[in-house]
């Protein structure tokens, strides 16, 4: 069973609200995957108390997955017409994960299956989400460990010893809060190149991009980031002052050839200003554009005339 056109990388967490477009639907109760490739399929919904129905919603109906809720395309009369676990479950070919479902390390410690996290074209399951029996602290193991999974239990790759070298999980919302207040303390990181950068956080991986001062800035945003529990990878597209003169000046070089004076470069946070000497307009344009496409570049600055990249 394939999942067409669905591009949605999902967190998908037991317990989280499910929303038509009309109104709520339930709460999360489990996953429907592909035994062989582990591609979500389905999203089980539990509506009301007891012993409700459970409703499947097909990925493909999903729009939006965020952490306050799992929104769908679907109305409640179009969810309601959708079939319930008890018909799907019988297919060999799906396992459906839910809260009930026991992950066990290779020397058999019991861990709480609490969500799954997804990745790739085809809604991949990436990582699972654990806990404890009695810790309430959660883990992110990785799918690739999966020895066997059944919908009952899943087997994992890694001995009990081994989950202390395993990702700790967090909600994106904590990460992002975390290191936005270790930015600010660290001394580091200074203030004003702050303004030059955004951040964001998604599936547990930090993104940074704009621009900074200084290469060592680009350091520190490393180190810092890895002080945060939570954060599962790295995303940097930052380009230093320093380093974008020193690309800047090289596609200049190129450009003139030797013809004309000599350029000076200076960026401030991407926005780069050129000073020197060209005997016609046309060279003025050609080194704007070179300088322009230099990555990192946000404005170019020559005798007075600026063109934004």
């Amino acid at each position: 069973m394939a999942v067409r056109g669905v591009k949605i990388k999902m967190e998908i967490m037991w317990g989280q609200h499910v929303a038509a477009h009309d109104v709520w639907l339930g709460r999360l109760y489990g996953a429907l995957l592909v035994k062989e490739s582990g591609a979500v399929t389905h999203l089980v919904v539990k509506r009301g108390h007891g012993r409700s129905r459970l409703r499947t919603i097909t990925v493909n109906s999903v729009k939006k997955c965020a952490s306050e809720a799992i929104y769908t395309e679907m109305s409640l009369d179009e969810a309601l017409q959708q079939p319930t676990l008890t018909r799907l479950d019988d297919e060999q070919f799906i396992v459906a994960l839910t809260s009930k479902t026991r992950v066990r390390t290779s020397d058999g410690k019991k861990l709480r299956l609490k969500g799954i996290r997804t990745a790739g074209d085809q809604n991949s399951m990436e990582w699972l989400v654990v806990s404890g029996r009695i810790s309430r602290k959660r883990l992110l193991l990785p799918c690739d460990r999966i020895d066997r999974f059944t919908t009952g239990e899943v087997t994992m790759a890694i001995k009990s010893s081994g989950l202390e070298a395993m990702p700790a999980y967090r909600p994106d919302l904590h990460v992002e809060a975390e290191l936005r207040d270790r930015l600010g303390s660290a001394s580091t990181v200074p203030r004003d190149e702050l303004k030059g950068i955004t951040l964001t956080v998604e599936e547990g991986v930090v993104a940074f991009r704009g621009n900074v001062k200084s290469p060592h800035t680009v350091e520190a945003l490393r180190d810092v980031t890895r002080l945060v529990r939570g954060a599962t990878g790295l995303l940097m597209d930052v380009k230093s002052d320093l380093d974008l003169e020193y690309e800047i000046a090289a596609a200049l070089a190129a450009r003139t050839r030797g013809n004309g004076g000599p350029i000076s470069v200076s960026s401030r946070l991407g926005e780069v200003s050129l000073v020197g000497h060209l005997p016609g307009e046309g060279e003025c344009a050609e080194l704007i554009r070179a300088a322009s496409a230099v990555q990192g570049v946000k404005s170019v600055d020559l005798a007075g005339g600026r063109v934004h990249s």
